[in-house]
């Protein structure tokens, strides 16, 4: 039965570009499984924007002395430039300032108000005495209660921890650097505690990965609580309910709900019906986020979900932060790589297939960018070409033999692991095929039409570019990646095309090395 995806990495702060870590550890993913579940005949549709209203930007603009409306859309656009230069492709990029989204953030949480899910009560916010206002978010800095580290007072990136700022431990005002107090206020809170037992249950029936289900019913369990719902601040959605009119709405809520104004303008540009679609058993969504966002979307979105009567999301993909030569990307400290940058020196294919291989599975703090290993992908994606190469315009005909054993075990393998959006898996599963496929044999007296194709489809999702480019040249441009493993579908004429475009595998050069060493290595060689 064809499922439909709605596919919704978490929406950029507009406050910078997006660096590699950005890309490999959230973007990179949603478009490759988009473009896995187009091949297997699914409806996919990648959903993203841009959370405006968080703190973040509004400090870059005080920074920069340019209206904050004026830096949302500057950094906006670079965000969209980044993901195109990285072959990624936007279906709706919701901008969380557009009309739609703040009446559709209003109608999520009223619905919640009227499903007795909202509770207005007694809350604290942090407040500078000095500034006379309230702080949020990146306004208000101090030390994780959890784990210690240096924090703002949304979440704790060290850790992952969702920070109260009535736990916040020596909170300041970003601003002037002053102490600041807590003043009471009255607070929307979303009720956790009355979907509790259901949340648990649908947790645990859940494809989610192992880990993340263990977090979120152990915090279920454990530290049950209501969420904040909203905050005194001058930027977002404003509610209008008397006892909290003039609050926004946090950011956890109404930014990351760039989903589902997004699925709803998809819903209408298909002339269906939203409610039908969210409940369809035939409608899927699934979450690429990196590890600062999982508290929010695994608890609060999802829980918000379960409460307007839709199911749970099918799958939540996150990531460990990404590093770059053993540390975290930082834009701060400039200890980063900026993809619109990068794609100008490195080509598409070999940066999609790197960043691809290292973003492991969530926990095991396994995805270090260093450029050995970006050459190494690089000599990789050369070698797939070369055996490529060699049979275009060989005069040989295409053999159609019965798929091997070890063949059709790689593709089930790969199919499996694509499903649960673990591509390190997948890519695995890639290199077994080729290693066993004849076409890679430089001794290979005949073509085997079925094994190019679906080599070529196994990769595509990775590669696009490449594999449609080899495609066309074995099958002619009419040739889609399909994961069928029929004999019938080839004939056993000869490949059509020829090679008229330079290796995408090309290698990394000496003058990209020698730059990346110098500002990410130097104190390391030295040593």
């Amino acid at each position: 039965m064809r499922k439909t995806y709605f596919v919704c990495p978490a929406p950029p702060c507009p406050n910078g570009k997006l660096h590699l870590g950005h890309i490999g550890g959230v973007y990179l993913l949603a478009d490759i499984f988009v473009r896995y579940q187009r091949m297997n005949g699914n409806a996919a549709y990648y959903v993203t924007g841009a959370d405006e209203h968080g703190s973040y930007t509004l400090v870059k603009a005080g920074q920069l002395g340019t209206p904050v409306d004026e830096v949302s859309a500057m950094y906006s656009s670079q965000i969209l430039h980044c993901l195109a230069a990285m072959g990624i492709e936007v279906d709706e990029f919701v901008k969380t300032s557009s009309q739609d989204h703040k009446q559709h953030s209003l109608s999520v949480f009223n619905e919640l108000l009227a499903a007795g899910m909202v509770e207005i009560k007694e809350g604290r916010q942090l407040y500078c005495e000095s500034c006379q206002e309230f702080a949020a978010d990146s306004l208000a800095h101090g030390f994780c209660p959890e784990c210690g580290n240096s924090t703002d007072s949304n979440l704790c990136e060290g850790c992952g921890h969702a920070i109260q700022h009535a736990t916040l431990k020596q909170p300041q005002h970003a601003p002037c650097r002053k102490p600041l107090s807590l003043r009471p206020i009255r607070q929307a809170h979303l009720r956790l505690d009355l979907l509790a037992a259901e949340l648990i249950s649908k947790i645990e029936a859940s494809e989610w990965p192992r880990a993340i289900k263990y977090k979120e019913i152990r915090w279920l369990k454990q530290e049950l609580r209501t969420l904040a719902m909203s905050r005194n601040f001058e930027r977002g959605v404003a509610l209008d309910h008397p006892e909290v009119a003039g609050q926004t709405l946090m950011t956890w809520f109404e930014g990351l709900w760039c989903f589902d104004t997004g699925i709803r303008r998809i819903c209408e540009r298909n002339q269906a019906d939203y409610a039908a679609t969210m409940r369809s058993p035939d409608s899927r969504i699934v979450f690429f986020m990196g590890q600062d966002n999982r508290f929010y979307y695994t608890i609060g979105v999802t829980a918000s979900l379960l409460a307007r009567g839709y199911p749970i999301p099918h799958n939540q993909a996150i990531q460990d932060f990404s590093k770059l030569e053993g540390e975290k990307f930082s834009t701060s400290r400039n200890h980063a790589l900026w993809a619109d940058e990068v794609a100008l020196d490195l080509d598409q294919s070999v940066l999609r297939y790197y960043l691809a291989g290292i973003a492991k599975p969530f926990g095991t703090d396994d995805n270090d960018f260093q450029v050995d290993g970006l050459i190494q992908a690089a000599l990789r994606v050369r070698e797939y070409e070369t055996s490529l190469r060699k049979h275009v315009g060989s005069g040989q005909r295409f053999a159609v033999n019965p798929l091997l054993p070890v063949l059709a075990d790689a593709v089930e393998r790969y199919k499996a692991a694509m499903a649960a959006a673990e591509f390190w898996n997948a890519l695995e599963a890639i290199n077994s095929f080729f290693a066993h496929a004849r076409f890679s044999d430089a001794e290979a007296s005949e073509l085997d039409a079925q094994e190019i194709s679906l080599f070529l489809s196994m990769l595509q999702p990775f590669v696009p570019v490449l594999a449609n480019s080899y495609g066309a040249c074995f099958f002619g441009t009419q040739w889609q990646p399909v994961l069928r493993t029929a004999e019938s579908t080839f004939s056993d004429k000869s490949p059509p095309g020829k090679v008229d475009f330079p290796l995408f595998g090309r290698p990394v050069s000496e003058k990209f090395v020698a730059a990346y060493n110098l500002r990410f290595r130097a104190p390391a060689l030295a040593d």
